[in-house]
């Protein structure tokens, strides 16, 4: 039997391994990649935070809720705008929605913004784009193209809206540098390093040097990832300890706003004091439409992804190691499949794959090191589920050819 279960198990052990490097080569699983380093619970929230240390946010939301159209929601948030401008404000991120139309009022309220001198508008690029639940269009460098809100007809301080997530999401991505303009195929910046510009006292038209590995503006450099993302880990720190909560009310069409407090604090808190907390600070304004009504929200997330370029808390994706660890994972369990009992196999098969996803969460959340081992699982269950079935058949042939042996010695003269 050790000799036909040898044979049996390395050639069902070279399939698995072709099998699973051909799921790699072709990122087949594209679907379920990141899914293991989104995963969330109460839990690994606690964990996450005590990896993570509280630092100086220069970019804060400000959160506007409310159901309106698109002229009145920018006649609101040129008064808020004013408002941001008087607390002293240094940048404000407005985004628009994807189907703004163009029109003389619309182009009329964006001059208006735009005159306040401390706006910068943001290009959505999809009604959807923010919170795609599948696959996004934007995985494909080909669909990085973008229009100016305006179409031209204002000229405007603007950058793309290009970040990527999912609902309840540990991790962001974002394209730097390499969107283009439908119009005039200029590179178009994420709105992140426009902000950043007015921030930093740059021009608006700096351009932003672009590599292979990396965007850099001023000495700020951003990583970039073989997938032309540059990664962005949620902070469980967000030191949004101030500010103005807006609300739109539609029966009045006016605006209310509440001074919010998010540390705990019980010193009473107002209005003013809480205007002032803008000060000198990048404000991205949290329209709850552009969001979806999801967590995380649009404003917390790019606040935090400028807070990240600013303080280089960038992810590192290392999936240089896939091959290894895939041949690793292989022999091992076909070691063990040829050695002992399939139910072993079984075992020490769910144990590397709990093991593997554990200290894939383990290295994102202490280190910000993104292993996806999602194409490592695949050998893992097919090993577990394969090899046992192999080595009890092997057994069962070896018994039935033991059972014909013996018959065939009893009916012998």
């Amino acid at each position: 039997m050790r000799t036909s279960f040898l044979l049996k198990c390395l050639l069902w052990s070279m399939l698995i391994f072709a099998f699973s490097v051909a799921l790699f080569s072709f990122r087949s699983l594209r679907g379920l990649e990141l899914k293991i380093a989104n995963l969330s619970s109460p839990f690994r929230s606690k964990l996450a935070a005590k990896f993570q240390t509280k630092a100086d946010a220069p970019a804060v939301p400000l959160s506007l809720w409310g159901q309106a159209s698109h002229d009145v929601y920018l006649r609101h948030a040129l008064a808020i705008v004013k408002n941001l401008k008087k607390a002293g404000a240094k940048v404000v991120v407005l985004p628009l929605p994807s189907d703004i139309l163009p029109v003389p009022k619309i182009l009329d309220l964006l001059d208006k913004l735009k005159k306040q001198g401390i706006v910068v508008f943001g290009a959505t690029t999809s009604p959807s784009q923010y919170f795609s639940r599948s696959v996004s269009y934007l995985e494909d460098p080909k669909n990085w193209w973008v229009r100016q809100p305006a179409l031209h007809r204002v000229s405007i301080p603007w950058g793309v809206l290009s970040m990527y997530t999912e609902p309840f999401a540990a991790l962001y991505r974002f394209v730097p540098s390499q969107f283009r303009d439908f119009d005039t195929g200029e590179p178009v910046p994420d709105i992140a390093l426009q902000a950043l510009k007015r921030y930093l006292g740059y021009p608006d038209s700096l351009e932003i040097r672009h590599t292979p590995y990396y965007d850099s503006l001023g000495p700020h450099t951003i990583p970039l990832e073989r997938d032309g993302f540059a990664y962005v880990k949620h902070s469980f720190h967000s030191s949004f300890d101030g500010g103005v909560f807006a609300s739109l009310l539609p029966e009045t069409d006016s605006l209310i706003f509440f001074p919010t407090r998010w540390s705990g604090k019980k010193e009473p808190i107002n209005l003013d004091s809480s205007w002032a907390f803008y000060n000198g600070k990048i404000v991205v304004l949290d329209w709850g439409n552009l969001s979806q009504f999801q967590f995380p929200s649009f404003g917390l997330i790019y606040a935090q992804i400028v807070n990240a370029i600013l303080h280089k808390n960038f992810v590192d994706r290392y999936n240089d190691y896939d091959l290894f660890f895939i041949a690793l994972v292989v022999i091992s369990l076909s070691v063990v499949s040829y050695h002992f009992r399939g139910i072993i196999t079984v075992l020490v098969s769910f144990v590397l794959g709990v093991g593997i996803v554990v200290l894939s969460i383990w290295l994102f959340d202490r280190y910000s090191i993104l292993y996806d081992p999602v194409y490592v699982l695949v050998p893992i269950v097919l090993c577990g589920f394969i090899l046992p079935i192999v080595r009890l058949a092997e057994e069962k042939r070896v018994l039935e050819e033991a059972g014909q042996e013996l018959g065939r010695r009893e009916e012998a003269p």
